[in-house]
């Protein structure tokens, strides 16, 4: 049995070059260990996940560091239910 290790055609699908060895034997002791797809998805799977929440920690980090603190100066401020609303402290910009 022949087993090409280069082949070489031109445009019209003329031989230019063959390279191959004599193999006599089983095929399965010729063939090399092969993984299919469903051997290697779980870890195909895992390595994708690592990968998306190391960039979502990189996203998330690099927006902390943008912003800093502003959730903590940016608190709602509330109302005193104690206090009544008045027309100066509903029209007054200045007044905090």
């Amino acid at each position: 049995m022949k087993i090409y290790t280069k082949i070489i055609l031109d445009k019209n699908d003329n031989l230019l070059l063959e390279e191959y060895f004599q193999y006599e034997g089983l095929v399965i002791n010729l063939m090399g260990i092969h993984y299919d797809y469903k051997s290697t998805r779980s870890a195909k799977l895992m390595e994708k996940q690592a990968k998306r929440e190391k960039k979502l920690a990189e996203r998330k980090a690099k927006r902390m560091a943008k912003e800093g603190n502003k959730k903590d100066e940016d608190k709602p401020k509330t109302l005193d239910a104690s206090k009544p609303i008045t027309l100066d402290f509903l029209t007054n910009p200045d007044k905090e």
